[in-house]
């Protein structure tokens, strides 16, 4: 299962761009981005990876919600939003998924490093934590920062969500907030 997270965040990586301009990450350059199970804000400036079927691979135990990045491609890499989501067969919290799946990061990427794990809070109150870490895919790959948390909706579907950010980023606040925005449907 995580090493389907894995390929899909590899992927991914390759696929879109960056998100660098400093005018364009405030919160007032966001915009809603609705589907059937989720409401988020996301950049202006980033787009939706429609065709998500056919670019990404198909996780068996995760359904791909959201993918979107930047429309700027800095050194062959693009800043990017995935969102997964799984039907939980037994209750658990937002908090408990994010530690569960944050596992697996510090031994299935290589060269991990932990940069901070706190206390998260959606703007609707709901709690986790979010994990920020360097790693890489593989050791052909650069070496890249990567925010993720997670959130339970009604009790039985789950949402895993990773930002993944060049290392030059240090201040990754905004990022944060773009995943606090994240509301159930």
């Amino acid at each position: 299962m995580f090493k389907k997270i894995f390929i899909l965040i590899f992927t991914l990586f390759f696929v879109v761009s960056c998100w660098d301009d400093e005018a364009t990450t405030s919160t007032t350059g966001l915009i809603k981005k609705e589907t059937e199970t989720l409401s988020i804000a996301i950049p202006s400036n980033w787009e939706v990876i429609e065709d998500k079927e056919n670019i990404l691979p198909k996780a068996k135990e995760w359904e791909i919600e959201l993918a979107v990045a930047s429309k700027s491609i800095v050194n062959w890499f693009a800043n990017n939003l995935l969102i997964l989501s799984d039907n939980l067969d037994t209750f658990t919290s937002s908090k408990d998924y994010s530690m569960l799946n944050n596992v697996w990061a510090s031994t299935d990427y290589l060269d991990y490093t932990k940069l901070e794990t706190k206390d998260f809070q959606f703007l609707d109150e709901e709690l986790s934590i979010i994990y920020i870490f360097e790693a890489k895919y593989n050791l052909d790959t650069p070496k890249i920062k990567f925010l993720q948390t997670a959130r339970v909706c009604n009790q039985n579907k789950a949402f895993f969500f990773t930002i993944a950010l060049p290392t030059t980023i240090k201040d990754t606040t905004k990022y944060e907030y773009l995943l606090s925005t994240f509301e159930c449907k």
